[in-house]
């Protein structure tokens, strides 16, 4: 296990982030995340956003959970949950289609009475206005329109075999903000207070996609002091070079890679 240097500048909670599997001496500050574990990235019937071999992480998954019930690790499922007006679905523009990108630039001179929104849209013009003004202020500078997906009340938002509603002790919804893209569970939902109420400091975390919503949970959850590990045989990706390029980004601020066999011979040498 890679090990970090520790300089006088480091702050207590720094110091807490450190704390990992192989030193954790309590099971209670364990927490294992389900992101995105839904039909719409799995059912490909409904020609929405399937990912590619979700099924052999689908069964790592049930695999690694039951191992892991058995120690009592707390396992919380975060999903989203798009209200069908959401912004970043291509259908709610007049002459966009999934996949392509819009950016401030294409909406600044957009007004009330002339814009690119269809009829669908419930967002305003200043809202995206807001919403793709922050992305560029924070490097991104343009966003992904999507088939419509993951639509609340709908199958595709239902958990996929071999995982039940039971294997979960927490739910947590991301994603309902219909002026907001929001790929990461922490962003605008109780993730981390439940996270601090239950004492947990080690998150591992799976599922899909790790190009896009698993990829900016891991990073957030690791800038708010939470080692984060992420489970190889249970995370799949939507493209190989974008996840190239994610990995890199996670590597780089501390986020782990771990197999379910280094996992579970953690987990029988310490607490067995």
């Amino acid at each position: 296990m890679e090990t970090m240097t520790i300089n006088n500048t480091q702050t207590k909670e720094t110091l807490a982030k450190q704390i990992d599997l192989e030193n954790c001496n309590d099971l209670q500050e364990i927490a294992m995340i389900s992101v995105d574990n839904i039909q719409t990235f799995e059912n490909k019937d409904l020609n929405e956003l399937y990912v590619n071999e979700w099924e052999q992480a689908a069964y790592a998954t049930k695999k690694i959970m039951e191992a892991c019930k058995y120690y009592g690790i707390t396992m919380i499922n975060v999903l989203e949950e798009h209200p069908i007006w959401h912004i970043s679905l291509a259908a709610n523009y007049k002459n966009k289609k999934p996949f392509e990108m819009i950016n401030y630039s294409q909406v600044a001179d957009w007004t009330d009475e002339e814009n690119g929104l269809s009829e669908r849209a419930e967002f305003t013009v200043n809202e995206l206005k807001s919403f793709l003004k922050e992305l560029s202020l924070n490097g991104k500078w343009s966003q992904m329109l999507w088939p419509d997906h993951s639509i609340e009340s709908t199958k595709w938002i239902e958990l996929s075999e071999p995982l039940k509603e039971s294997d979960f002790d927490l739910k947590i919804v991301k994603g309902t903000n219909p002026a907001k893209e929001a790929y990461s569970g922490f962003d605008e939902t109780i993730l981390d207070e439940e996270l601090k109420k239950r004492w947990k400091k080690i998150l591992l975390i799976w599922w899909v996609a790790t190009d896009y919503c698993v990829w900016q949970t891991a990073l957030d959850g690791q800038e708010k002091w939470y080692q984060v590990y992420l489970v190889n045989e249970a995370i799949r990706w939507v493209t190989q070079d974008t996840t190239d390029a994610m990995i890199k980004i996670l590597e780089d601020k501390e986020v782990r890679f771990i197999s379910s066999m280094e996992l579970f011979e953690i987990l029988e040498k310490k607490f067995a």
